[in-house]
C-alpha cells in the first residue's frame, strides 16, 4: 500500500506487536509492504487527515485481518 499525505499528521505503528512507530505529515509518501501489521492514527483531535491511498488489489479492504497487538512474538 502507498499513501501520500495531503493534509494533516499521522502516526503509523507497525511490525510485530506494532512496536515500531513513525510520524508523517503533509507531503510525505508512505510505503507499507504487504503483510506488515500496521495501524494509523490521526495526531489531531480536530483536524482531518487527507491522503491518497493506492492498494495493490481492489479487494484488499475485504481481506483485512484484525491484529492483536498483544499477541506473543
Amino acid at each position: 500500500m502507498i499513501l501520500y499525505i495531503i493534509e494533516g499528521k499521522v502516526r503509523h505503528e507497525f511490525g510485530p506487536g506494532l512496536k515500531q512507530a513513525i510520524e508523517n505529515e503533509a507531503g510525505d509518501f508512505i510505503y507499507i509492504k504487504p503483510g506488515v501489521p500496521h495501524e494509523v492514527f490521526n495526531m489531531s483531535d480536530i483536524e482531518p487527515v487527507v491522503a491518497f491511498v493506492a492498494r495493490s488489489s481492489a479487494d484488499e479492504w475485504d481481506n483485512i485481518i484484525p491484529y492483536d497487538r498483544n499477541q506473543p512474538k
